[in-house]
């Protein structure tokens, strides 16, 4: 029963990576990730290896830990991750704003010009002021709220 459920479970990852590869492609996220100053300086290449895991991680049900600090399978390092993510010179606005004319040029064609187009593209931060110890904690200030976010940090 256990390998059944195994096989499954491969079967299910076998077509979210294929799903995932397809988007990438579809929507040039490579490209994208290029011109918006998100580029390889050493190690592994940030579209092929770091980018299409860390994207893939929601899909699959897994937070950051248990998909790149305690997946030894990986082709990179925790390091590695977190230096992508935390280059300051990597333009993460710009790259989903990016994306996001991209999607809305792919949406427009499927649909009616008479119909009404809207796509919610949403950044939101979350409260998390009960919390000491939390996965993408950070002291922010809101300015929707006017208030800080994440004081205990």
């Amino acid at each position: 029963m256990d390998s059944i459920k195994q096989y499954l479970e491969q079967q299910e990852a076998s077509k979210l990576q294929i799903r995932i590869s397809s988007f990438m492609g579809k929507f040039q996220v490579g490209t994208l990730l290029h011109k918006n100053g998100i580029r390889k300086l050493r190690g592994a290449s940030p579209t092929t290896t770091l980018f299409t895991i860390i994207f893939s991680l929601p899909f699959a049900g897994m937070n950051f830990s248990q998909g790149i600090v305690r997946n030894p399978d990986l082709g990179f390092g925790k390091d590695a991750a977190y230096e992508f993510l935390k280059n300051p010179k990597h333009n993460w606005r710009k790259f989903m704003m990016a994306l996001v004319v991209v999607v809305i040029r792919f949406f427009d064609v499927l649909t009616d010009k008479d119909r009404e187009k809207v796509l919610v593209f949403d950044d939101s931060t979350y409260d998390r002021s009960r919390s000491k110890v939390v996965e993408l904690l950070a002291s922010i200030f809101d300015h929707n709220a006017n208030s800080k976010l994440n004081p205990s940090s």
